[in-house]
């Protein structure tokens, strides 16, 4: 529990951070060189989720992402014990959530900045991202790669106090 414990604060504040950053340094529109060729920091506003898909569905996207965090609660300590990345994919995961959520409710809408240079043919698509995007998209490669090269950890063996 820990490690998902420490990936979900550290993700959260990460974001929560970035954000305020953000909107107290950059108009809406407003860009800045960030990464030369590769990257820049635009303020957006996203009243949807990526590629503004369910804009204007503030309460739907709530109430989706309150369930997500919801099962993420329920099933957290099942989770760690498939490991370590499992533990930190699930906490990147959850720390994500909360990061965006928090933003839904207070603002109606979610603060993206990371705008990848569209000069680069495969990205002309690609939407706006946040810190908290970036964690969900790595916690769940995480999760990914844990099913595939983690085992679960044995449960411990208990007595049969009635042998």
């Amino acid at each position: 529990m820990p490690l998902f414990l420490l990936a979900a604060v550290l993700s959260f504040a990460a974001d929560q951070i970035s954000k305020i950053l953000i909107r107290s340094r950059l108009a809406e529109g407003e860009q800045l060189p960030f990464l030369p060729g590769f990257m820049h920091l635009e303020h957006v506003r996203n009243f949807g989720a990526a590629w503004g898909m369910m804009s204007g569905q503030k309460w739907l996207l709530v109430g989706f992402t309150g369930f997500v965090i919801a099962m993420i609660l329920g099933s957290a300590r099942e989770v760690a014990r498939r490991g370590k990345l499992a533990a930190v994919g699930f906490g990147l995961i959850f720390g994500g959530a909360v990061g965006n959520l928090i933003d839904r409710i207070l603002f109606g809408h979610v603060t993206d900045f990371f705008d990848l240079d569209t000069s680069i043919s495969v990205l002309r698509t690609f939407p706006v991202f946040n810190v908290a995007d970036s964690a969900l998209t790595v916690g769940v490669i995480a999760m990914l790669l844990s099913l595939f090269f983690t085992r679960d950890e044995p449960k411990p063996e208990t007595e049969n106090p009635h042998s």
